[in-house]
């Protein structure tokens, strides 16, 4: 048997491109004013709360990946 390492080349390891800051702040509010529009107040506390965490999450975890590349 042959030892045959898999190797590829370095620019087939490309990162994913990310959307840039400004584009998440346009959903964030799209999706803030659909729950004004559309949403009676208890649906609105909740799905604003989501919203928050859900967006928060994502910037706690966005940050943490710039941090370490």
């Amino acid at each position: 048997m042959s030892d045959l390492t898999h190797t590829t080349p370095d620019h087939l390891h490309t990162e994913p491109k990310r959307l840039t800051a400004g584009t998440y702040v346009a959903a964030f509010i799209v999706l803030f004013l659909i729950l004004v529009v559309f949403a009676d107040l208890f649906t609105f506390i909740l799905g604003t709360i989501g919203l928050v965490v859900t967006f928060a999450a994502f910037y706690s975890d966005s940050a943490d990946h710039g941090a370490h590349h």
